[in-house]
């Protein structure tokens, strides 16, 4: 069964996320079926603005599902769900609903003209996921009803309910494909309204939200052992899950210093973690931020990008700043995997830190980047950046400009067009900003960007568009990234620098490769 969209609209709804995925699972591979997810109803005779939650035409006719999750109850004619804290909603007879829908759509049809000569089978049904549906009513039959142990083989019950409504027409002839596609071309630009890519790129960041939440459960498993290497590609959650293993150890009044190599990674860092009891530092302000504080060695030590550290330098720093050193202490280190393989860590100091007693703990769920961008810079680069199975998302955007004219100009422009916010793009470059692509665009649009450094980070994302050297936006990340001045990679060119640019993206990646 095609549906469409492909994937689901944004809802609070759990269980239409849930019918979605059946409908996708159900009867594949057929083109006498199509479905689609809530349409608007632009004429209805009941309500100003009317929704169907989903609607199916195929060779059987034209339906309409409703679909209610949770419990269900109905005392004296009115209608309530019921949540897991027994909490009770009010809402409409679902039953109602999916009828009074069903009959805008058909009216709509016959206002049209186009569909006269065609005997459609029109039916509705409502379903209930989440209960065993076992009341009898002169309202309803129960092959129009769908409950939880019916939804166990959905497809079993879409053909019987296909085929009570289609039996209930006097002439029950089948609908070809070539008038069911022309039913499905009707609804669509009546009934929906195609997603922008803003609001795709919104869909992205509140998935991207959900998964992060996710990312809690490690926090266990860290906090659990005094000793950690936690490693991941980028994208996977290691910033976030420092910051907020800082926030916790915090809590049960531990001096903690959380260290980094970059100053603006720590600059914006600083702005998310406000706590008396944590020090951001970078690596050699470290010993400095010490003394300041009058700390002869703190109790926990927190290092993000630990790939940069990994160097017997800066490893000795470590070692002189936490209570029992590297090789008794209390630590956690976050750091990349991929940077083995870009030949970046000195292995002297990656295995002084291997022979310590530690637990080691990979992130392999990237809760950052979509699929298109995931896939594109694991394929080009070869890396490993986790795995995920949510988040189709916009295909990345791949131009070659040898010429550097106005093609950056016109793919901000029309970013900006598409309604996508100024402070969503952000511009990286290996070049400083008077030397980059960005110097060269016009007047007014420059005025819309501004470049980035230690201090405005501090409130990133900033409201306009921000531009940046890729070597000092490690750490951080932005919906849209746009990566200018580089050349498409080959086997000479210094992958860190893309696998940096590129993963920083969380929506949309568009790169203007150039010679």
């Amino acid at each position: 069964m095609k549906i469409v969209p492909h994937q689901p609209y944004e809802t609070n709804s759990k269980a239409e996320y849930r019918v979605f995925a059946k409908l996708k699972e159900s009867l594949v591979n057929n083109n006498k079926y199509i479905a689609f997810h809530s349409l608007n109803l632009t004429k209805h005779e009941y309500k100003r603005f009317g929704e169907a939650d989903f609607v199916i035409v195929c060779e059987y006719g034209l339906f309409v599902f409703e679909v209610k999750g949770g419990g269900i109850s109905c005392d004296n004619g009115i209608w309530h769900t019921i949540n897991r804290d027994k909490e009770k909603h009010k809402i409409q007879n679902p039953f109602t609903q999916a009828e009074t829908a069903l009959y805008a759509i058909k009216k709509k049809m016959e206002e049209s003209n186009k569909f006269c000569n065609l005997n459609i089978p029109i039916g509705y049904g409502v379903i209930f996921p989440d209960v065993r549906w076992l009341t009898q009513s002169s309202e309803w039959n129960k092959l129009i009803i769908c409950d939880s142990q019916t939804f166990k083989n959905f497809e079993n019950f879409l053909n019987k309910f296909f085929k009570y409504w289609h039996n209930k027409k006097a002439n029950n002839a089948q609908i070809s494909v070539e008038n069911i596609k022309a039913i499905a071309q009707y609804l669509r630009p009546n009934f929906e309204v195609i997603e922008s890519l803003s609001n795709q790129l919104l869909q992205q960041k509140e998935n991207t939200l959900k998964l992060t939440q996710d990312q809690y459960r490690y926090l266990d498993i860290v906090a659990s052992n005094p000793r950690v290497l936690c490693s991941g590609g980028a994208g996977t959650g290691k910033t976030f899950l420092a910051a907020e293993l800082a926030r916790r150890i915090a809590r049960e009044n531990k001096k903690v210093v959380f260290v980094c190599k970059s100053e603006w990674l720590k600059h914006y860092l600083s702005a998310k973690i406000i706590n008396e009891f944590v020090t951001i530092s970078t690596i050699n302000s470290a010993k400095v931020d010490m003394k300041r504080q009058d700390i002869e060695k703190y109790e926990v030590l927190i290092v993000d990008e630990g790939q940069d550290l990994f160097n017997v330098s800066d490893i000795d720093k470590l070692n002189k700043l936490v209570v029992g050193k590297i090789e008794e202490g209390e630590w956690y280190i976050f750091h990349d995997i991929n940077n083995q393989a870009l030949g970046i860590i000195d292995d002297e100091a990656f295995e002084f830190l291997s022979s310590t007693s530690h637990t080691k703990v990979p992130l392999t769920t990237n809760c950052r980047n979509t699929n298109p961008i995931l896939k594109y810079v694991q394929n080009l680069l070869d890396v490993d950046m986790g795995t995920k199975d949510i988040m189709d998302g916009p295909k990345v955007v791949e131009i070659l400009d040898s010429s550097r004219d106005n093609t950056l100009e016109y793919q901000i422009n029309t970013l900006l067009k598409d309604g996508i916010p100024s402070s969503h793009i952000t511009l990286l470059s290996n070049l400083r900003y008077q030397d980059s692509s960005v110097s060269m665009l016009s007047s007014s649009l420059q005025d819309k960007i501004i470049e980035l450094d230690s201090y405005s980070v501090r409130n990133f994302p900033v409201n306009k568009i921000s531009f940046a050297q890729i070597k000092n936006f490690k750490g951080l990340e932005n919906e849209v990234i746009i990566l200018i001045d580089m050349p498409k990679p080959n086997k000479n060119n210094n992958k860190a620098l893309y696998y940096v640019a590129m993963s920083r993206a969380k929506a949309l990646l568009n790169i203007i490769y150039t010679d």
